[in-house]
């Protein structure tokens, strides 16, 4: 069997068995297509004599190319397709390939205009079986199951009920594809052989597809879209075992302009779950789940900018975007190299791309919950590359998102928003995600990376009027681990990195403009943990980065940048990042590096104003250990190095200075809070023990840079926090240890209130550096520079009480017996 690619489509099956298969030739669905033709009328050949080849294709509709459906009355229009393709190939002493495709499967394909004069009911599933299977005893083994397109409802061009609708397209599919082969075909021209299995969905899946939806009563509308894939590749003695995991656009359902005269309630939901796994007794062993994109519900742009609304309900609207993604690969050998990669390119709750214009009460929610892992293991040595597994790399995600408008935010009675609801609101947006990378090996480097450069946000709005009450969540939460472990002879390294330059949002938005009374509530949670461990090499763990020079930083916000917030009754915001990180290095006779490094933001950038009471609460808090051991007889040194920044409010604005616009008409309650707890310990026994890094301190700010203009009494609490410990010890090398931070409860304040105020920061940091060696230097070192409150005007007109209270505990300690 010939080299084997990685990308999104696989390669063919003739030329797999032929041992001719390009692999810089990425195939398409028309190739699939054409090589299954050509199988066909191998069977009887002397192209693949000897081979047992199995091809199945199908391609099934419940309703298909209607034209014009015009009903006079209540109608009730029902499909079901079901499709099954199996493919089942075996041999003894040859080449062995199945491929069943089924190039669509859909209950309700394309009608060009449904009518129906009064109520209506619509509801269609496709369900779809595929399953690939080819085995042998001595030869190369391919299993192939594809599934092009599939849809419940699709390409329905216009849909008019002047009744109530409901209306239900499902999709729900398996694809299942399983090689084995005992003893590869050696004799192939090609570099590689083994078996190979691909479960993959090419291109779209949808629950629900409908454009111009008009229903003059009340709507409901449901999407559901399933997929679950399984490949699995066995092989005792050959080149490759090779299991893929593929799917291309999963969606719930897809509207493409809506106008519903009564109540709507619209779902749409996704679910997948994708599984790959490739093992090798003597040979190297892939393993690549991956998807493109997944999305439970999409309601696409159809007009200009500035037309009017596509996604419009005269009274309440209940709309709800849900997203469930598992996904998992597995390679293992025990005489190879084993590489599994699980990665996802977007995946995703609601994504509302249309104006939205809701005339009553609206309840939106968009949910995006995902896991993806990659194991790989690898016993004895392969081709240098080892074990190598990879989560999550640079994936994007969503709960909610929301239309940008044409509105100024300078001026919102001008332009359109992106969402506007009449009465109240609640909106929820939600992004929630493990990613897991596990890499050993017995002989061999083993290198895991997870969540490297993952964006992940809770609600992403963009501008959005509100006439009654409303209530407003953006979350995100990223929970990244990576483990890598080589245990072996001399300079074989583990690697592990978790949730480098990657980025959590709880709730991004330009405008929200409230009639009366909000409660905004904005959270990012990340934890991220990195464990290498070697015997004979370099381990080296990366727990995020942060850095002020052109390194990439890992960010977490609880409400990002620029949003201005106009609320006409009482404001409450809270807003919170809060992250955890654990990194740790170990190794015997190499050199042990471990690193830490995040950038917290309770809330940056706000604009507020609230023509009542007004309550700020942002909070920014990290608990990070880091932690470098070299335990052999090896000269070789220990690192164990964290820089770390948290702001409670970072740049925050209510109304303009003394003698300008108020910005809370009533009591003002504001707190900002930013907590940091390291500890940071490096030991050697044969060389250099270094904790700290000696030119960066970390930086700890309860609010930076507040304006407030009050008109009634108002608190102010800044804090800001540190607990700092770090460790360094060597035997018979040199010992380090550096430890700063910069402090600050409220910097640049001010303010003007109409009536009482109190303000109150606090500082408070333990600094304790410790540096021991039994044979060689030892250096330490610790700073700390802490305000109550720095900088500002203030004017208040009623009675003031100003505290700043500052508490250090530092101490560096260095100590030696000497060569």
């Amino acid at each position: 069997m010939a080299d084997l690619n990685l990308t999104n489509s696989t390669g063919k099956i003739a030329s797999l068995l032929d041992g001719t298969f390009d692999s810089t030739t990425k195939s398409t669905i028309e190739d699939i297509q054409t090589e299954a033709a050509k199988l066909n009328t191998a069977k009887y050949g002397t192209t693949f004599e000897g081979a047992a080849i199995s091809v199945d294709t199908v391609n099934a509709a419940g309703l298909k190319g209607l034209g014009d459906i015009t009903l006079d009355a209540d109608a009730t229009i029902s499909a079901t397709s079901t499709a099954k393709s199996t493919a089942n190939a075996t041999n003894v002493s040859d080449d062995s390939a199945g491929l069943a495709f089924v190039d669509g499967n859909f209950g309700l394909n394309q009608a060009d205009l449904i009518d129906v004069k009064s109520n209506a009911g619509l509801s269609a599933t496709a369900a779809t079986t595929i399953n690939a299977a080819a085995s042998t005893s001595k030869g190369d083994a391919a299993a192939m199951a594809y599934l092009q397109n599939a849809a419940g409802i699709q390409d329905v061009l216009d849909l008019d009920v002047g009744g109530e609708l409901t209306a239900m397209g499902k999709a729900v599919n398996t694809i299942t594809a399983s090689a084995e082969t005992v003893v590869d075909d050696t004799s192939d021209a090609g570099p590689t052989n083994g078996a190979q299995a691909t479960a993959e969905l090419f291109g779209t899946q949808q629950g629900f597809d409908a454009t111009d939806i008009n229903v003059s009563s009340n709507a409901s509308i449901q999407g559901l879209s399933s997929l679950v894939n399984s490949a699995t590749a066995s092989v005792t003695t050959g080149d490759l075992a090779l299991a893929e995991g593929l799917a291309g656009t999963l969606i719930g359902a897809n509207l493409d302009g809506i106008d519903v005269g009564g109540i709507a309630t619209v779902t749409g939901q996704t679910t997948f779950g994708n599984t790959s796994k490739a093992t090798n007794v003597e040979g190297d062993s892939r393993a690549n789940s991956d998807l493109t994109s997944a999305a439970g519900l999409i309601s696409l742009d159809k007009n200009a900018e500035g037309a009017a609304a596509d996604f419009e309900v005269s009274s309440d609207a209940t709309l709800k975007g849900l997203t469930s993604v598992t996904s998992a690969a597995t390679a293992e050998t025990t005489k190879g190299d084993a590489t599994a990669t699980s990665n996802a390119d977007f995946i995703n709750g609601a994504d509302f791309k249309d104006l939205l214009d809701i005339g009553g009460v609206g309840s939106i929610t968009g949910s995006a919950n995902f896991n993806l892992a990659a194991t790989a293991n690898s016993v004895s040595v392969g081709n240098g590359d080892g074990a190598s597994a990879t989560a999550g790399a640079d994936l994007s995600s969503f709960g909610l998102q929301g239309k940008d408008s044409t509105v100024d935010n300078t001026n919102p009675t001008t332009g359109t928003f992106g969402i506007d609801i009449s009465s109240d609101a609640t909106l929820s947006g939600m992004s929630i995600g493990g990613l897991k990378a596990d890499a050993s090996s017995t002989a061999d480097d083993a290198t895991a990376t997870a969540g490297g450069g993952a964006d992940l946000t809770g609600a992403n709005i963009g501008d959005m009027h509100v006439g009654g009450i409303a209530g407003l969540t953006g979350a995100a939460q990223l929970t990244s681990a990576a483990t890598a472990e080589n245990v072996g002879s001399s300079n074989l390294d583990a690697l592990a990195s978790s949730g480098l330059s990657a980025t959590v949002t709880g709730l991004d938005a330009n405008l929200v403009d409230v009639a009366s009374d909000a409660t905004v509530t904005a959270q990012a949670f990340g934890t991220l943990n990195a464990t290498a461990t070697s015997t004979g090499g370099d381990a080296t763990a990366h727990a995020g980065s942060y850095s002020d020079s052109t390194n990439s930083t890992s960010v977490l916000t609880g409400l990002a940048s620029s949003l201005n917030l106009d609320i006409g009754g009482v404001g409450t915001l809270s807003a919170l990042a809060q992250g955890s990180e654990n990194a740790s290095a170990t190794t015997v006779d190499g050199t042990a590096i471990a690193d830490a490094g995040m950038k917290l933001v309770g809330a940056a950038g706000l604009n507020f104003d609230s023509n009542s009471d007004g309550s700020l609460t942002g909070i920014a808090k990290l608990a990070a250990t880091v932690d470098a051991s070299n335990i052999g007889s090896v000269t070789a040194d220990a690192s164990a190095n964290g820089n770390f920044s948290a702001i409670g409010f970072d740049n925050l604005d209510i109304g303009t200075s003394i003698g300008g616009t108020v910005g809370i008409g009533g009591i003002s309650t504001l707190k900002g809070q930013a907590q940091i707890a390291g500890t940071l310990t490096a030991e050697s026994v044969s060389g250099n023990a270094n904790a700290g890094i000696d030119d960066l301190a970390s930086t700890i700010t309860g609010f930076n840079d507040l304006t407030l203009n009050g008109a009634s009494d108002g608190t102010i609490l800044g804090t800001a926090s540190g607990v700092f410990n770090t460790t360094a010890t060597s035997t018979l090398g040199d010992a380090s240890g550096f430890s700063a931070q910069n402090l600050v409860g409220i910097k640049t304040l001010n303010l003007e209130l109409g009536g009482n105020g109190g303000i109150n920061a606090i500082v408070q940091d333990t600094n304790f550096v410790t540096a021991h060696s039994v044979s060689g230097n030892a250096t330490s070192m610790a700073s700390v520079d802490a305000i109550g409150l720095d900088g500002g005007d203030m004017h208040i007109a009623g009675n003031a009480t100003i505290t700043s209270t500052v508490g250090v505990d530092s101490k560096s300690e260095s100590h030696t017996i000497g060569a």
